[in-house]
């Protein structure tokens, strides 16, 4: 059993050994392959001729000058934008448009505005119905006021008739009288009914002028009737929540079955055919703007470049940051919404720099590399760095000098 074991423990010993042998001569056999042990020697002699220079396509670095633009970012936003409120206390009862949907305001005419919610109208449309019964009401009393007027009038020219006959029999009396023709008790009696009809007179008179008032009085209770029927019709209307200009619902901040109040907003609406970029630019760039002036702007989310034009400036600076808000009128575009980023390009006077043609440059990760020509004509590789790109051409900061040439694939 001993012998055994001593006999598996040598075989052990002899596999390991074997194994650092064979270890050791793979390292050796890799030390020769690298030292050229097992390469075609060359014998020495003088260095062999170096081939002609390849003929390839090629164009000189350029010094060139552009306008030195400095970029102020800012956001677009809508020219016209507003928040649609309610002008009575209410409850919402049907909410007729969603966030993102496009509306039709006041000022498409040939169009109806666009209904945009309906708040409930019940209590308006008693009111409503109160003041047109109450209308109907001094229209019926007016008619017989008129009536007692017309009454009262025709009573009072009667009376005036009655008096001047009754007059003219007095003072005939009186003549009779005077000459001893008619006794005292018919002057008397013709007296008397000069009294009666002269009260009868003044009597019809008060009734027409008291018809009269009550006509006035009547007519004044119908115009305030009319006055809250019109008000009612008026608060109707506001039950009624219409676009106050075409565009595009930006949010919704109700729904329905809410209780809303006066001036509490409903929605915000932007008016999507006047967009603009806002943009605070630093207060030293201001010289360089004006009202008028047109103006590139960027827009990175949609790898775009559009024409604008500088529509106002505020005459307020930021004491903080030094910056003043500029807006930027922009043509409207579908895809311009609200919120986009965007860069205000501002023309700063002008530099220099070295620009290469762009395809000659090729990008390896995250470095550019040109092939330039040597001072024997051989293309060399050469690192770059890039600045701006200006159509075909693209700017080089560093690794190029002017005149040196650079081939073109």
């Amino acid at each position: 059993m001993d012998k055994a074991s001593q006999t598996k423990k040598t075989h052990k010993i002899i596999r390991e050994a074997g194994k650092v042998l064979g270890l050791a001569a793979l390292l050796v056999f890799l030390m020769m392959w690298l030292a050229g042990a097992f390469a075609e020697k060359i014998e020495p002699g003088p260095p062999q001729p170096r081939p002609k220079a390849p003929k390839v396509t090629t164009q000189k670095v350029q010094r060139r000058v552009f306008p030195l633009i400095i970029e102020q970012v800012g956001n677009v936003r809508s020219g016209t934008e507003a928040e649609v409120s309610s002008r009575i206390m209410a409850q919402v009862k049907e909410i007729l448009v969603q966030e993102r949907e496009s509306v039709i305001g006041n000022d498409r005419k040939e169009d109806k505005p666009t209904t945009m919610a309906r708040l409930d109208d019940r209590d308006i449309q008693n009111r409503l119905r109160q003041a047109q019964a109450q209308v109907k009401a001094m229209d019926r009393a007016l008619q017989a006021a008129k009536a007692k007027l017309g009454a009262a009038r025709a009573q009072l020219e009667a009376a005036k008739a009655s008096t001047v006959k009754v007059l003219s029999d007095y003072r005939r009396y009186q003549e009779l009288y005077r000459g001893q023709a008619a006794t005292g008790q018919q002057l008397e009696s013709a007296r008397a009914q000069k009294d009666i009809a002269e009260a009868q007179e003044l009597t019809a008179l008060k009734e027409a002028q008291a018809a009269q008032s009550d006509i006035e009085r009547i007519q004044a209770q119908k115009e305030n009737a009319l006055a809250a029927e019109a008000e009612a019709q008026v608060m109707l209307s506001y039950t009624e929540i219409q676009a106050p200009f075409s565009g595009r619902v930006v949010k919704k901040m109700v729904d329905v079955g809410d209780m809303v109040a006066p001036s509490q907003p409903l929605f915000l609406l932007e008016a999507t055919s006047r967009p603009e970029l806002h943009a605070f630019v630093s207060d030293s760039l201001l010289p360089q703007l004006k009202i008028g002036q047109e103006v590139e702007v960027s827009i990175d989310a949609l790898n775009r470049t559009l024409r604008g034009t500088v529509r106002e400036i505020r005459p307020k600076s930021d004491p903080a940051t030094r910056t003043v808000l500029v807006k930027i009128a922009l043509t409207p575009a579908s895809d311009l919404v609200n919120g986009l980023f965007g860069r205000l390009k501002i023309p700063y006077g002008e530099y220099e720099t070295l620009v290469v043609p762009f395809k000659a440059v090729r990008e390896v990760g995250q470095l550019y590399l040109v092939e330039a020509l040597d001072s024997e004509g051989y293309p060399q590789r050469r690192f770059v760095t890039l600045g701006q790109h200006h159509d075909d051409l693209i700017e080089v900061l560093s690794g190029l000098k002017e005149n040196e040439e650079v081939v073109i694939p």
